[in-house]
């Protein structure tokens, strides 16, 4: 897509003008005639009449956030249009909408003739090279020749079979549309037939139905379904009132996004609705239905085995005999992990993932492309990275959206630590779960609590474009990734270090206090403290969380106890929350007594599942600041809430799962 040779044009025309603080319209966008030559980058914000600073975007700025020049220029001008269609309906009344209240679609503002050269330049057949077709088509007849191969062969001795079957299936299966999707232009073939069918019956059947009814509706109706399976399912792990307790403790969550709405009346119902049904859905999916289940199961089995090819690499550099502690078990993964995950991106998987979950994100729950992109991208890159991939938009989004990505950012965690989790839960099913689960309900729940109210220049577009330095090779990309992930490994290592050594001394100050009054707690957490009976300040949050806890499903004789451990993700952070989790789930050292039951240890597993937690909001206002220092203001501001919400989304993960296992 880029040449690095390609010439850049001074200052230029295409972005709209930056936010600030003072001033957050879009105004002032002087469009001037895009060069004949596609590869001539051109971006510089025009400060608004108050003065605000300008904002150069260079070939390389511009190039090293994967954003091409054509869709810099498409989304000022689709812009422009905006612009003059509210100008040409206030003239005629409309108030900036058209017909039924409803926005202009951008294609309905551009002439025949652009809606015409869009829709030929894409060829049915024949999108890449005969070369690539060969080569691509000899890869598929190989893997389909091993799944044919698979389906006759693959029993085991009682013909059943063999593990890992239904897993390679849709992996086949998913390599095969793939395939499909890069020969043949899937739009003009299926999605332009199948959009004329969904127009002609389900939009022409409900285009009377005022959207806030119909996604009203879809919103009952699967709380409905919740409710109807938190009383029928068979569980052994809980009984019916512990699920209908978790349905509670959705509808719990959802109150407070409500509540705390700084504008009830702009909430949109549609991502709300549709981020609730895909959380519902995706849950039944993994959790209930057996067919997912064994996928999943066998996948979290492969995850656990791939990670554990780590420990070859650890016992060349230490021998057989190295010891076993957190450094060694889970630090090693993370690594492995991390060169993993690069040798991927350099493939295009990663992206083309991302791409395609942002897209459905986008279409399904009416978010905008930015917001979509850096959703989808959460769960494998984490926060701080998941805003670089929409980094030229970050001066010019709304309020909303970054609270959006800030928010998606606490609410999930990354692949590289993905490992790491992994290591200390032994359950890759959970975190894998949760990880997706707490996508669309850190959608549902920033949407509610700051619902947008501003248009947004990246509203219908979706774009994850190539990496700012191809890798040379994959073993370029190996060596990268295993480099970035000892920077990971350093970075964890340093903050929980100094993390949980001030959490210790605070712990031990507050104990010291109530101990001088002669006051202590009733119970203890851990039997091999100094002082077990000192009052933490985690025993003191866990009152006011358990009644978090017991929302979320857990009994209400183990809620306090589930409690301080959410409060300990709170204040240190899920590292820390994880081990103690894991030890609470394992017999006592001087007891032998299991103090949390497998109910509320996998509620807990999911409520843990992501990076809110006070440290790291320091982390993304620097780093969100660094990016755009114009908006690092409001960064701060919103920063609180944001990570206050990302919280509420893993707890509502938390609690959808708990209507079903």
């Amino acid at each position: 897509m880029y040449n690095n040779d390609t010439p850049t044009t001074p200052a230029s025309e295409h972005l709209p003008p930056a936010r600030t603080a003072s001033n957050h319209s879009l105004r002032n966008v002087d469009q001037q005639q895009q060069s004949h030559d596609d590869h001539h980058l051109a971006a510089a914000a025009q400060g608004s009449d108050n003065g605000s600073l300008r904002h150069d975007h260079t070939h390389t700025e511009l190039a090293g956030t994967f954003v091409d020049p054509i869709t810099i220029h498409e989304l000022a001008r689709e812009e422009k249009f905006r612009e003059a269609a509210a100008v040409a309906d206030e003239k005629t009344g409309h108030g900036g909408h058209g017909h039924g209240g409803e926005p202009i679609p951008v294609d309905e503002l551009l002439d025949d003739e652009e809606i015409r050269r869009r829709q030929e330049a894409k060829p049915l057949f024949g999108k890449r090279s005969a070369r690539e077709f060969g080569i691509h088509l000899t890869l598929w007849l190989l893997l389909t020749g091993f799944t044919i191969a698979l389906w006759v062969l693959g029993h085991d001795n009682n013909g059943n079979k063999k593990d890992g079957y239904a897993f390679w299936t849709v992996c086949w299966a998913f390599v095969t549309l793939r395939f499909i999707a890069r020969h043949v232009c899937i739009t003009k073939l299926f999605w332009n037939p199948l959009g004329r069918v969904w127009n002609a019956t389900a939009v022409n059947g409900t285009k009377n139905i005022p959207r806030q009814i119909l996604y009203g509706a879809l919103l009952v109706v699967t709380l409905g379904c919740m409710l109807l399976t938190a009383l029928f399912t068979n569980s052994d792990e809980s009984s019916r009132g512990q699920r209908v307790q978790s349905w509670a403790g959705v509808l719990f969550i959802l109150s407070i996004g409500v509540l705390s709405s700084r504008n009830r009346r702009a909430i949109n119902l549609q991502t709300v609705a549709v981020g609730i049904f895909l959380q519902f859905v995706f849950g039944l999916l993994v959790l209930k239905w057996q067919t997912g289940t064994d996928i999943f199961q066998w996948f979290s089995n492969f995850i656990n085995t791939f990670l554990g090819y780590s420990h070859g690499g650890l016992e060349f550099l230490l021998g057989p005999t190295a010891p076993t502690s957190f450094a060694v078990n889970v630090l090693p993964a993370i690594i492995f992990f991390c060169s993993f995950i690069q040798v991927v991106y350099y493939w295009g998987g990663m992206q083309y993932l991302v791409q395609t979950l942002g897209r459905f994100m986008m279409y399904m729950m009416d978010t905008s492309g930015a917001e979509s992109i850096v959703a989808a991208a959460s769960p494998f890159v984490g926060q701080v990275e998941n805003a670089l991939l929409v980094l030229p938009f970050v001066e010019y989004m709304t309020k909303s959206e970054l609270h959006a990505i800030m928010c998606c950012g606490f609410a999930t965690i990354s692949g590289s630590v993905l490992a790491g989790y992994v290591a200390i839960v032994h359950d890759a099913r959970l975190i894998l779960t949760a990880c997706i689960m707490s996508i669309p309900a850190s959608l549902v729940l920033t949407k509610l609590r700051f619902p947008e109210e501003e248009p947004s220049i990246t509203k219908g577009k979706i774009t994850v474009p190539p990496t700012k330095e191809k890798d040379v090779n994959f073993l370029h990309a190996a060596g990268n990734g295993a480099a970035t992930g000892a920077q990971l490994v350093i970075l964890i290592s340093a903050t929980l270090l100094a993390l949980i050594s001030l959490y210790n001394a605070a712990n031990d100050l507050v104990g010291w206090c109530f101990d001088m009054l002669n006051i202590h707690r009733p119970s203890i957490i851990d039997s091999t403290l100094v002082h077990p009976d000192w009052i933490s300040i985690s025993f003191i949050l866990s009152y006011p969380f358990c009644i978090v806890a017991w929302f979320l499903g857990v009994s209400s004789d183990q809620a306090r106890l589930a409690g301080e451990v959410m409060a300990q993700k709170m204040v240190v952070n899920e590292f820390f929350a994880y081990t103690t989790l894991q030890g609470l789930t394992s017999p006592d050292k001087v007891t032998g007594e299991i103090r949390l039951d497998k109910r509320a240890f996998h509620i807990l597993a999911f409520a843990l599942c992501g990076f809110a937690n006070i440290g790291s909001i320091g982390i993304q206002v620097s780093a969100l600041g660094a990016i755009s220092p114009n908006r690092k203001k409001e960064l701060a501001q919103l920063a609180v809430s944001a990570m206050l919400l990302g919280t509420l989304a893993t707890w509502m993960t938390a609690a959808v799962a708990g209507t079903m296992i």
